[in-house]
């Protein structure tokens, strides 16, 4: 019998050529070298930098597979304040302050987007969108502010109380902020992947309200009630629509319920919480029936009558006590810096600038931000940032709308009414937090972490404008 060892022999082996001695050795130097290399890295930096490394790998990795899945993970974890790097930014605080996860990963997720946008890998067609004009010009003025308040500093402040990095970060905020939505709107490739992004936008605002309603959460975000906006409106949505089943509206309806509930009992002294939140559902109400939304609006006079003691006592007494009515007086005084400053004294120069107005010109509050986003924008952004961002939400708004009325019904119909009654609530609640963009010297680095889902939302918004859109086109259909 035929050893089957002897073709071993017949098999051509490659001779040890002096070239193939030279590829050999360069494989075994680089491999030691990057051994060596490794091990200096890990010996030398800090510990955060080894584990951001093999994030950014594992990262690496994902996106490769489906890009879609790290923006499915992305939306899951970025309310969660963690991930914090060693110091990188000194504001007038001097304190050093890091970034987070939620900036890291999307500063990260947007540079693979425009890789793919250089190289037309993004899904086609794309669409037009009332957000993006408004974004162009409102991106474009915030540089000139930045730029613009370098050139014509005010010479009653001290140059010396400006900080580079708060102006950074603020701007930073911006760019991140309205990559969110942009990355959102034109990556997600089909019905299926959008279908997971909307259910995992979800489920932030239910695991913070669940968390707080039980006890403190380990992993809670910070103004987690803003989390509730949209799941609570997509519910109400669900329980008002006709043609779901009866016990699948009853479930929507005690989850909404649920959502205000908690809301309401877990933090009844903040006031743009609730409000928002209230505002929000109110535009659901409307849209879905106006007899119904009358009829709201007459049962909550109603309950605030009944209810003014409790309201009186822990409501406008403890918000008076706590401080909350001096965004009122930052809100005047915000309109005193536009018409004093009419272009703005530059985004992330509020502290610097209201550390000579505030005692030594106008005696207002000596708050280092004006803890609202128009407050912040008149201030720091004057009449014509103000405005451009306005367009930002009335453009987008008055688009999904429009939109919203051509839908045929289903869960992108649905979806788009949640979105536009989040954007109301969020456009209300601002009005007393800058709860839409955060500002660095009110913990925005840490706060940026609820704000970006507001964006997540709307890109999610014309994500589902596209795909249905696409969808009718493709089965030969009239939109």
């Amino acid at each position: 019998m035929k050893n089957t060892f002897d073709d071993i022999d017949a098999v051509p082996q490659e001779e040890w050529s002096p070239e193939r001695i030279v590829r050999i050795s360069w494989f075994i130097g680089a491999v030691i070298a990057g051994g060596i290399a490794l091990g200096v890295f890990a010996a030398t930096v800090k510990l955060y930098y080894i584990g951001a490394c093999i994030g950014a790998a594992l990262l690496v990795v994902l996106v490769a597979w489906q890009f879609e899945a790290a923006l499915l993970i992305y939306v899951l974890i970025a309310f969660i304040p963690w991930g914090e790097t060693p110091g990188l930014a000194v504001g007038g605080s001097g304190v050093s302050k890091g970034l987070f996860v939620s900036e890291l990963m999307l500063s990260f997720l947007l540079m693979i987007w425009c890789g793919k946008y250089l190289l037309k890998q993004l899904p086609k067609p794309r669409i037009r969108s009332g957000f993006y004009k408004p974004i162009l010009f409102y991106i474009s003025y915030s540089i000139i502010n930045v730029i613009h308040s370098y050139i014509f500093w005010d010479i009653h402040v001290r140059r010396s109380h400006q900080y580079l990095a708060a102006n950074v970060v603020d701007l930073g905020f911006r760019f991140l902020s309205i990559g969110a939505l942009v990355m959102i709107a034109t990556s997600i490739s089909d019905a299926k992947w959008l279908r997971r992004i909307t259910l995992f936008a979800l489920i932030p605002g239910i695991y913070n309200a669940i968390g707080n309603l039980l006890g403190d959460l380990p992993l809670s975000a910070p103004w987690w009630p803003l989390l509730t906006f949209l799941p609570a409106s997509y519910f109400l949505a669900v329980s008002l629509d006709q043609d779901k089943l009866v016990p699948v509206r009853m479930a929507a309806i005690i989850a909404a319920g649920g959502l205000l509930f908690t809301v309401l009992i877990k933090n009844t002294a903040w006031v743009s919480g609730w409000a928002g939140l209230l505002a929000a559902l109110a535009v659901v109400i409307l849209a879905r029936s106006r007899k119904l939304f009358f009829a709201s609006i007459f049962a909550m006079v109603i309950i605030v009558m009944i209810s003014w003691p409790f309201i009186s006592k822990d409501i406008i007494k403890k918000s008076r006590d706590e401080g909350d009515f001096d965004r009122f007086t930052l809100l005047a005084g915000s309109l005193r810096y536009a018409i004093t400053f009419p272009l703005g004294i530059g985004l992330g120069n509020y502290r610097t600038y209201n550390s000579f107005y505030y005692g030594e010109k106008w005696h207002t509050t000596s708050y280092t931000s004006a803890h609202g986003t128009y407050s912040q924008h008149l201030a720091e952004m004057g009449i014509p940032g103000t405005i451009l961002f306005l367009a930002v939400l009335i453009g987008g708004f008055s688009w999904l709308l429009r939109h919203y009325r051509k839908m045929t019904r289903g869960s992108s119909k649905t979806f788009l009414l949640a979105a536009m009654a989040q954007l109301t609530g969020i456009a209300f609640a601002s009005i007393i937090g800058d709860y839409i963009i955060p500002s660095y010297h009110n913990g925005g680095i840490v706060t940026f972490s609820a704000t970006v889902y507001s964006w997540i939302t709307w890109g999610l918004a014309i994500a589902h404008v596209r795909i249905s859109e696409n969808t009718i086109v493709n089965e030969g259909k009239q939109y």
